[in-house]
């Protein structure tokens, strides 16, 4: 048993009856995970007046970003972000891709904001909607045709290492999904798209590695497979899927909501959910010291929301080493449920950022974030 030291006034259980007057800070290593302290401030650790240097929150509209692909067929997602193991990138494709993508750099993770089409690839096709993830693993040959006469919004999340579901123990096999529900495409699936031939007869295969895009040109349709066996294969998960964990004394760890995991990396959704609901509990997140992740947070949305909740879509990232927490309405607020679905990416390594981002980012952002509002 590790010694647990204490000092001055304190909660005797974490996120429950804080001292009056008191602000509760989580200190803590890898995440949620590690050796962790509480500290109780006399003023909200994220009340500040101005941050300055690189490690100041960022934040940026992402349905509002001007994705080249919604114009140009042959463009790939705008890139916003990136690290050595990981790109996030949006993509607004109005046409279908003229051509296979084959990611040879990594596994590639689509979550559709907004919009319907069809995934086609090596291992047959598969329609998506909104609030739906597309993993794809690295190598394999695939397009995506979206429907016509509708927006579509789609989050493009590339990554070095694979693209793997956690380990739940004793959670069992069915929290926070049975697998039975993770969808795969079907070569008798008898979705209609349009062919991918070019003017000249041809059919090409757009291959990305090292970062680099290079081409090869097939006399027939590359996806021409008749049959397939293994456990490799691209698969959809509805949000709608996710049955979250829950707990009426105490606030979960946004950890235990993790999706999936690569390498270090880890992809959380946040369903909707009922909040804590004993009287000795904070039913907001205690003001949290991140110092082991960069961390996105990008509220999604919800069917059944009715416009509740932040706009979806306004992401947010915390660097390491900056404080971050609920703000003076959200304290005050006393929700009994969150009411929408939130996409959580935290990533070990520092993450820079393009000039799209540098074009789109929110001013002032700090602002925005801080206890003061």
């Amino acid at each position: 048993m590790y010694a647990k030291h204490t000092q001055g006034r304190i909660a005797r259980q974490a996120h429950t009856t804080v001292p009056e007057g008191t602000y509760e800070e989580h200190h803590a290593r890898q995440g949620f995970e590690g050796e962790v302290s509480q500290l109780y401030h006399a003023h909200p650790t994220t009340d500040w007046l101005r941050v300055e240097g690189p490690i100041r929150p960022r934040g940026i509209q992402l349905t509002d970003v001007p994705a080249a692909d919604e114009h140009d067929e042959r463009a790939l997602p705008t890139v916003l972000m990136f690290n050595q193991d990981i790109t996030l990138a949006v993509s607004k494709r109005t046409a279908p891709m003229p051509y296979y993508v084959r990611n040879a750099d990594g596994d590639t993770l689509l979550l559709t904001q907004a919009g319907h089409g069809t995934l086609v690839t090596d291992y047959g096709t598969l329609a998506y909607g909104p609030l739906e993830y597309l993993v794809i693993p690295k190598g394999t040959n695939y397009r995506i045709v979206p429907a016509s006469n509708e927006l579509h919004v789609t989050y493009v999340m590339e990554t070095r290492d694979p693209l793997t579901l956690p380990e739940r123990g004793p959670l069992g096999h069915f929290l926070p999904f049975d697998r039975g529900v993770l969808d795969v495409p079907r070569l008798d699936a008898g979705l209609p798209v349009p062919s991918a031939q070019n003017a000249d007869g041809e059919w090409e295969v757009l291959v990305k590695r090292g970062g680099e895009l290079s081409s090869i040109f097939y006399a027939f349709d590359p996806a021409d497979v008749q049959g397939w066996t293994g456990s490799l294969a691209p698969f959809r998960l509805r949000l709608a899927d996710i049955r979250p964990l829950t707990s009426e004394r105490l606030d979960v760890p946004p950890m235990t909501h993790a999706t999936f995991q690569a390498g270090d990396n880890w992809i959380v959704t946040m369903a909707p959910r009922p909040t804590q609901t004993a009287p000795d509990a904070e039913r907001a997140q205690p003001f949290h010291r991140n110092v082991d992740y960069d961390e996105v947070i990008v509220p999604l949305g919800s069917p059944d929301a009715g416009g509740a909740g932040p706009t979806p879509g306004l992401a947010s990232i915390t660097p390491a080493g900056m404080n971050h927490g609920p703000n003076q309405a959200r304290m005050a607020a006393q929700r009994d449920r969150l009411p929408i679905y939130v996409w959580n990416i935290d990533t070990i390594r520092p993450l820079h950022y393009t000039d799209a981002f540098e074009a789109g980012e929110t001013p002032d952002f700090a602002r925005h974030e801080s206890y003061r509002g």
